[in-house]
């Protein structure tokens, strides 16, 4: 059970949540960035899993920035 989950449930899931997040910040909603973070701390387990250590590394470093991004987009009314 856990080979399916971590080969085919969670990669899928994940994908879809960041092809979504990509929608959503062409949108600019700044949610989007709460649904990168989620589906790259996803991302490190996964790779992690499969000793993919510098992708790992990638997707924490992906991490900090959606996180800065959320930040960002919160303090600032870059919209109007």
């Amino acid at each position: 059970m856990m080979h399916l989950f971590m080969h085919e449930i969670l990669p899928w899931s994940l994908t879809c949540i960041s092809i979504f997040a990509a929608v959503l910040n062409i949108r600019k909603k700044r949610v989007s960035f709460a649904l990168y973070t989620l589906a790259n701390i996803g991302w490190i387990t996964v790779n992690i899993y499969h000793q993919i250590y510098a992708q790992a590394v990638l997707f924490l470093v992906f991490t900090g920035l959606s996180t800065w991004g959320w930040y960002e987009w919160g303090q600032k009314r870059w919209w109007v």
